[in-house]
């Protein structure tokens, strides 16, 4: 230890900037767990959609996590306006001739848990917060944690560590001699690589029905191996949960043992989209193989620590400190919403500082000719929104006369910004099904549209 601080002292005195990593990485805690099993939940089975209303808010705390720092010189100062009263907007409701209010179809039939409506200035409109949460609980985003993910992958690109045109393999040696490792990984941040039959799940997995065919978004073994669901005791260590495909220990294992085994592009790439969760890992991978950093390591350089979020964030991880680039992520709802709020701004913080290439915010609010084909190929999505696209990790939307992009989570995570007039509406969601048309109408036609909409008048 001397010898280290000793050699870090030498290398300081001249002139060389040594890197120090924030992130610290933690234990679960076995309170919160206790609590969890009080009703039958836990980290083995916390997002079951049973449990998601005592699951989501502060749900690193019963995960391995590591916690990612912001920047308290450039946390964005927050102004409440609070100019925005969602009970005093009257919505038609099922039954005929009757009226609900927006306060009570977002508490009580959406089940979210809270949100924050914010202009383009970064003010906060109007925010609730409901089910015991608050403006520091650290809410888990799910799939959402996809965006940042996108982002910080191109912040990748911006800073010389990696091309999206780069083919997996370069990153990926594990897929060395397979017909994945030649695909770019723009492929993979559009979610056309070719991916759609997955590796065998364990019998009964809960995720196998919310895709098209039976495979779900991902095979029970890739978030095990990534300490999803836990850790078990082997040989005095803790390993991450054995599954359907036995002792998987890492990503890497996963995509040398299972993926490369069990599964082949089923298309052409660019051909399709479909919606599956390991295209957003191959990025992850990319990004760390590259930087040499943990997912968490390169967030919080690159991205928390500059783009003006105001707390500190935190996300799961395996023992071997490996967090989903997928679905790992929980956040205050206000830094939920300064994500979208960095794209409204061409990829600005609220100092000015480009945080995200611009590029990769035209990206997602154009598209282009192949992701707009490829929608409605394969993926149910197109049946809901028939004009949508998926263009780097992000949904965009035209829908009731109106075009916005937003990240997307199950259970109802959404952070969405309106192309017009850059509002953004950050929700939190303890939804009682993962998806489906319900839930999809529900959040983004009742909910969104109609906040955007009376935003307008």
């Amino acid at each position: 230890m001397k010898k280290t601080l000793l050699a870090l002292t030498l290398l300081s005195s001249v002139g060389i900037t040594v890197p120090v990593q924030a992130v610290t990485y933690h234990e679960p805690n076995a309170k919160m767990e206790a609590n969890l099993n009080h009703y039958g939940a836990g980290v083995e089975n916390w997002e079951e959609k049973r449990f998601v209303q005592f699951t989501m808010a502060d749900a690193h705390l019963y995960h391995h996590w590591a916690q990612v720092e912001n920047n308290p010189n450039k946390a964005m100062p927050i102004k409440v306006l609070n100019s925005f009263d969602p009970a005093k907007v009257m919505l038609d409701d099922v039954i005929p001739g009757h009226k609900i209010s927006l306060y009570d179809v977002m508490r009580d039939r959406a089940s979210i848990q809270n949100y924050v409506i914010m202009n383009k200035k970064g003010e906060v409109i109007a925010e609730d917060y409901w089910n015991g949460t608050n403006k520091d609980t650290l809410n888990h985003i799910m799939s959402s944690t996809k965006s940042f993910s996108s982002m910080a992958a191109f912040i990748a690109e911006e800073e010389g560590l990696l091309s999206m045109n780069d083919p997996i393999g370069k990153y990926a040696p594990e897929l060395k001699g397979s017909e994945w490792a030649n695909i770019p990984l723009h492929y993979y941040a559009d979610m056309t690589a070719g991916v759609v039959k997955l590796p065998k799940s364990r019998d009964g997995y809960h995720w196998s029905n919310y895709a098209a065919g039976a495979d779900g978004s991902w095979d029970s073994s890739m978030p095990s191996a990534m300490g999803y669901n836990g850790h078990v005791e082997k040989d005095g260590k803790l390993i991450p949960r054995p599954d359907a495909n036995g002792e998987i220990n890492s990503f890497s294992e996963y995509l040398s043992k299972v993926f490369v085994k069990q599964a082949k592009p089923e298309n052409p790439p660019g051909f399709g989209y479909e919606y599956r969760d390991i295209n957003t890992e191959m990025l992850g991978l990319a990004i760390s193989r590259a930087s040499g950093m943990t997912l968490a390591e390169f967030y919080e350089k690159y991205l928390w620590k500059k783009g003006g979020f105001t707390s500190d964030m935190a996300m799961y991880t395996s023992v071997n400190k490996e967090s989903m680039a997928s679905g790992s992520a929980n956040m205050t709802t206000r830094d939920f919403a300064i994500g979208s709020l960095l794209m409204v701004n061409d990829g600005k913080n609220f100092k000015g500082e480009q945080v995200l290439p611009k590029k990769y915010i035209e990206q997602v609010k154009n598209g282009d000719a192949e992701v707009k084909q490829a929608w409605g190929r394969i993926s149910y999505e197109h049946l809901l929104m028939p004009t949508a696209f998926y263009k780097n990790q992000w949904r965009t939307v035209e829908f009731g006369g109106r075009k916005f992009s937003t990240m997307i989570g199950v259970n109802g995570q959404f952070s969405a910004f309106d192309h017009k007039t850059g509002n953004i509406i950050a929700l939190t969601g303890a939804y009682r099904e993962p998806s489906g048309q319900a839930m999809v109408l529900l959040y983004v036609e009742q909910v969104i549209l109609n906040i955007f909409n009376q935003l307008d008048k």
